[in-house]
């Protein structure tokens, strides 16, 4: 007799790999188990395709809702739950469209995907106050600090942004005219009142804020943002990038 934690296993497998017959064989009952594994499969594949959805409305705009059912499907058998909260699923999916041959017509396309992962963290992360924040420092008699939910997500196209605003919008005359050339970038990501809030970043700002967030102070945040940008002024990108930000906050010490 298999031990639950096995036969658990081998209805799992079934249920992701759509070969039930071997599984139904486990399962009692009056009607064919077959047919309850199937239903069942049906079930989970659309619950948490749905999900997907729900995560990356860009993306799943960007390709239309077959080929995003399709896509979601296939990666939910390769990429299947880790936890119960639908919530949490799809940290992978950003990765896996980048290895999906159908998706290389739109190389941004795991650019757009990490954005959208990104701003579903920031959305359901801490606001200001209920966590402390990212950063705490001091810039000569004045507290800067970042947003507790705040993060920074790596491009290799600038237009992931844009792309992802005029997807979302349903913008299609936006994005014909977006130069989709690849260009490295950086966004800033943030929860706000509104939601979540996304911001691109100079190479000085992205700099200063990465060196904060990997726990560096003042000194080493300005150095950083020197040698990102050697023929530019930190602290004017930092001062008119970073200051009016809505992730950071300044307040007299």
């Amino acid at each position: 007799m298999l031990a639950l934690r096995d036969y658990q296993r081998a209805i799992a497998a079934a249920l992701l790999s759509g070969d039930t017959a071997s599984a139904a064989m486990m399962i009692d009952g009056l009607r064919p188990p077959i047919d309850r594994l199937r239903i069942h499969r049906n079930t989970m594949m659309i619950a948490l395709a749905n999900a997907l959805a729900l995560t990356y409305p860009a993306v799943e705009a960007l390709v239309g809702k077959d080929f995003f059912s399709q896509t979601a499907r296939t990666f939910v058998q390769t990429e299947p739950p880790r936890a119960a909260l639908l919530s949490l699923y799809g940290d992978a999916f950003p990765d896996f469209l980048g290895r999906c041959e159908p998706a290389r017509a739109l190389p941004y396309l795991p650019d757009v995907a990490c954005l959208e992962w990104a701003v579903e963290c920031a959305a359901r992360g801490p606001a200001d106050g209920e966590a402390p924040p990212r950063a705490d420092i001091d810039l000569g008699g004045t507290r800067l600090t970042l947003a507790p939910s705040l993060a920074l997500v790596s491009v290799r196209y600038a237009a992931a942004e844009p792309i992802w605003r005029a997807a979302l919008k349903q913008d299609g005359d936006t994005l014909s005219r977006i130069d989709t050339a690849p260009a490295p970038a950086v966004l800033a990501v943030w929860r706000d009142s509104d939601g979540a809030e996304v911001l691109p970043l100079g190479l000085s700002a992205a700099a200063f804020v990465e060196e904060l967030l990997a726990g560096g102070d003042a000194e080493s945040a300005i150095n950083a943002a020197a040698a990102a940008k050697p023929d530019g002024d930190p602290i004017a990108a930092i001062t008119k990038e970073i200051l009016p930000a809505g992730f950071a906050r300044l307040t007299p010490t």
